[in-house]
């Protein structure tokens, strides 16, 4: 244990090169940082343009009467309502509703295919998502139950 004392002592005061000053140690680490953050936001970006192209996102109703939820690849995506709208799906899906504050959850396993104008109000966070291969969901104001 003294020899490794002995030796560690020695290192310190006679060091085998010189020590590289604080401001060029500094210095590496911000230009590795700013590399980083480089690589970062290009891998961010190439995220977003992946998710565009394979189309994910979030589709919001406008001046089109109705909006095409999730359907043929994308699978989940919303809206808020600017008109009373309804729903019709097939297959494996979800519609969450939430009208000031409150939710309500309607899926494939607990809900009618198809639901009547005035399920949707305006003003409604609209969010639907189909897991299910094949299946489809459409919400807005010109999708309601046939008849």
């Amino acid at each position: 244990m003294a020899d490794l004392r002995l030796s560690l002592n020695a290192l310190v005061e006679h060091p085998p090169s010189t020590p590289v000053p604080m401001e060029v140690v500094a210095a590496r680490a911000a230009r590795f940082g700013r590399r980083r953050r480089v690589l970062r936001g290009a891998a961010g970006f190439a995220l977003v343009a992946i998710a565009a192209a394979t189309g994910l996102g979030v589709s919001r109703q406008g001046s089109e009467r109705g909006v095409v939820l999730a359907t043929h690849g994308a699978t989940s995506a919303g809206y808020v309502a600017e008109q009373p709208g309804g729903y019709i799906a097939a297959g494996t899906w979800q519609l969450t509703i939430t009208r000031d504050g409150q939710v309500t959850e309607l899926s494939s396993t607990t809900s009618d295919y198809c639901g009547p104008i005035g399920v949707i109000q305006p003003g409604d966070e609209v969010r639907g998502s189909i897991p299910g291969r094949g299946s489809t969901l459409r919400a807005g104001e010109r999708f309601a139950c046939p008849g």
